[in-house]
């Protein structure tokens, strides 16, 4: 994922704004698809950067032939992270992800150069979970064994959840890992609740659909929740082709499943019209690791939010706040008792929006985030002067 991609875009540079203020210098190398960046863009987001005070320096990622164009991007990637490291003198490497730990790892080698491993999950564990690899393959195992590396290798590691954390505790990593969860610019959202579709019961998704979001079971709770709310919409807003998305849709649906997108900045609007937010996401090991952006969100708007358990620290925040509900399996029963729960919740009103907006506030805000990596920036400083 690239710079040009607007959650990635509007989550990295929040950070790196409120970073380079607190006088840490950074230069940033991405990966950008030719279809998401137009020299419109491009000059858009260089000057926002410079502004900031950040450079950028971006290569084109190829999809096309990729069992040529995968190790061109990574020997190419290789040697700009070499190029800039000996040009303008880069004491750390932070790596977002497995494959920029791959390009990150061999420079911090032979150049000596300490490396954050900020871990947005486990690549070998979701391409197996994903059904793309098979636990005895040869990438499975390698990519596996090379995380491995990554973790024990890395002088700091970044986790989204505590129970990552946990995982790589148990696996022997018990110093400096720090919980960083995917944090939400509370500052973009709000409790103002201008209703869009005439007062009726607002159910609302949020972002991408495919491998781990799971459209079919979320239109089925809708269906069991338009019992309950006879005058009711699910809002599905996500750049997913909408023609896609249709297929899951029965025909006595149609009229109140509304399907859009918009710009990022809207977003928060829509999403503060709604009465509750939900997402489904496949439970498996991989999801460890998995904190998604819009539960924040969410949360931010001082939505209650249904939920599957099974993912991240998501279930243990949704019951120790009571900020909504969380279904054990997918079925009709399981729909009737979270639908129950939420009308409970949202009886409540004003103290429940209250509750959602605190509870965003005490896990996902941008400014804890920052000072986390801040944190992490100084005492590596201070390992490097010592060195």
């Amino acid at each position: 994922m690239g710079l040009s991609e607007p959650l990635l875009y509007s989550q990295v540079l929040s950070y790196l704004k409120i970073l380079s203020q607190k006088g840490i210098s950074m230069r940033i190398l991405s990966f950008e698809k030719d279809r998401l960046l137009t020299k419109e863009e491009e000059n858009f987001m260089k000057k926002d950067l410079k502004n900031a005070g950040i450079r950028w320096t971006f290569l084109r990622y190829h999809k096309r032939l990729q069992f040529l164009s995968k190790p061109y991007d990574i020997i190419k990637g290789l040697f700009f992270v070499f190029y800039i490291s000996l040009k303008e003198n880069m004491d750390v490497i932070h790596a977002r992800g497995t494959f920029c730990a791959l390009l990150g790892i061999i420079p911090c080698l032979f150049l000596r150069k300490k490396m954050i491993f900020d871990m947005r999950g486990l690549m070998a564990e979701e391409y197996l979970d994903a059904g793309l690899w098979k636990k005895n393959s040869l990438k499975y195992k390698f990519i596996n064994k090379l995380e491995e590396y990554f973790i024990k290798r890395a002088a700091e590691v970044i986790v989204i959840t505590n129970k990552a954390n946990d995982l790589l505790a148990k696996r022997g990593r018990l110093k400096n890992v720090t919980v960083i969860p995917t944090c939400v610019d509370l500052g973009r959202f709000s409790l103002k609740k201008d209703y869009l579709l005439n007062n009726r019961f607002v159910l609302i998704y949020t972002g991408s659909l495919g491998t781990w979001y799971m459209i079919s079971e979320m239109i089925d709770f809708y269906r069991e929740l338009a019992g309950f709310y006879r005058d009711s919409a699910f809002f599905v807003l996500s750049q997913t082709e909408k023609t896609w998305i249709e297929r899951y849709i029965p025909p006595k649906l149609k009229d109140r499943v509304i399907i859009d997108s918009v710009k990022p900045e809207k977003v928060p609007y829509i999403m503060a019209s709604a009465n509750a937010g939900i997402f489904f996401i496949k439970p498996c090991f991989s999801k460890t690791f998995s904190n998604p952006t819009k539960f924040g969100e969410y949360l931010a708007c001082g939505l209650p939010v249904v939920i599957n358990k099974g993912i991240g620290d998501t279930e243990e925040i949704v019951k120790e706040n009571r900020i909504g509900a969380v279904v054990e399996n997918f079925n009709v029963q399981e729909y009737r008792k979270a639908i129950v729960e939420i009308r409970r919740l949202l009886e409540e009103g004003h103290a429940l929006r209250d509750r959602c907006r605190n509870t965003a506030e005490k896990y996902f805000s941008l400014k804890e985030g920052a000072e986390k990596y801040h944190n992490i920036y100084t005492r590596m400083e201070g390992a490097l002067k010592c060195g």
